[in-house]
């Protein structure tokens, strides 16, 4: 950190001088849960895991050891993995206040890990470094304070956008598939079902200096494929399997950690042969946008296919499947509803920008004693 003239009142100390490491834990992270009583911290930045029993009650800070920075606050009943450090904060200093400290410099954390292979980081690496702090408790507390209402508001953005998120979903299935009155239809009957494939590596001039997009199977995790980082040349779609899809083609992963996965194509491109394109069959009343949502309803066919190492499907399963085919008004009120979701998460977007902006500026702020407190 940058030598910064502190403000009056404040203090800079080692973190060694203010906190104490606990007793590590011997819970290994594969014990940790999606369901539990308790929080269960791991070398992950992020907290996701649950466990049925706890380590540790009160108030800490909780440090990832292993992979990359990162760092937590707690003041419950928690348990940790092996793979964390465990400090409590001296009453000198708020550890809440040493929380947001630290997260908004987890560079210097990230610094700190060295090593081949999995990188770690020491305990003495975190006591040497340094923290500012206003040594009047109720200027921390007022500082946490403040950062507390912020943090809540990206809380409460992520909450709204997640709900966003599963909105259409439900619309989808309040209008089509549990009303069970439409007549279900196999893919085959209604829909163009190929799959692409992929020119001779070996092959320069399929490849070199290609102007024609080309896709592999891990685009289908996002909604929206807008953009390719590989390209093949004419002479590369002529000499293989590879083919041309449309502005609007369905993306279905047939293989892989994203099988049953579903993208809708927003331009023109070839792909390789591990994802199926699914497009309207030539007199067949079927929205596109419809047809994603309702390929969406049948990813849990995807997931029953039974294999203990490797999941596969193939186009005869694809074809196969079948959707409801309500009256084309109908799919197109929906489709209209989908374009006003998309714009409101647009916006949704900007709105969380403009608070991870304010909030870093605010620990910024904090930290430089340029609050009003």
């Amino acid at each position: 950190m940058n030598k910064q003239k502190l403000p009056e009142g404040w203090k800079e100390v080692e973190l060694g001088k203010l906190f104490t490491f606990q007793k590590k834990s011997t819970i290994k992270a594969g014990e940790g849960l999606s369901k539990g009583k308790y929080k269960f911290f791991t070398s992950s930045d992020k907290q996701t895991k649950f466990i049925d029993k706890y380590t540790q009650n009160g108030e800490f800070l909780i440090f990832a050891t292993g992979g990359h920075a990162g760092v937590h606050y707690c003041n419950d009943k928690f348990a940790t993995s092996t793979d964390c450090f465990i400090a409590k904060v001296d009453d000198k200093v708020m550890a809440k206040y040493v929380y947001y400290y630290l997260f908004s410099q987890i560079h210097i954390l990230e610094e700190g890990f060295k090593g081949a292979g999995l990188k770690h980081i020491s305990k003495g690496y975190i006591e040497d470094i340094k923290i500012i702090y206003p040594e009047n408790k109720e200027t921390q507390k007022k500082i946490v304070s403040i950062l507390e209402k912020a943090e809540k508001a990206k809380e409460w953005r992520k909450e709204a956008d997640d709900l966003t998120k599963d909105f259409l979903k439900s619309v989808f299935l309040e209008m089509f598939k549990d009303k069970g009155n439409f007549e279900n239809r196999k893919l085959i009957d209604i829909c163009n079902v190929q799959s692409g494939g992929t020119p001779s590596r070996t092959k320069k001039e399929y490849w070199n200096n290609g102007n024609i997009p080309w896709l592999g199977s891990t685009v289908c995790k996002d909604k929206y494929v807008n953009q390719s980082k590989q390209f093949i040349t004419e002479e590369g779609l002529k000499n293989s399997s590879a083919r041309l899809f449309k502005k609007g083609t369905i993306l279905v992963a047939l293989v892989g950690a994203t099988i049953g996965k579903t993208a809708y194509l927003n331009f023109e491109a070839t792909t390789n042969q591990n994802i199926a394109g699914i497009y309207p069959k030539e007199g067949i009343d079927l929205n596109s946008e419809y047809l994603f949502y309702a390929m969406q309803t049948l990813y849990y066919r995807f997931m029953s296919l039974s294999s203990d190492t490797f999941k596969m499907a193939n186009l005869t399963f694809i074809r196969n499947l079948e959707i409801p085919l309500p009256p084309i008004s109908l799919q197109n009120k929906f489709a209209s509803i989908v374009k006003e979701v998309e714009a409101m998460k647009e916006q949704q977007k900007h709105s969380k920008d403009h608070i991870d902006n304010l909030f870093n500026a605010l620990m910024q702020k904090a930290f430089k004693g340029e609050l009003k407190c």
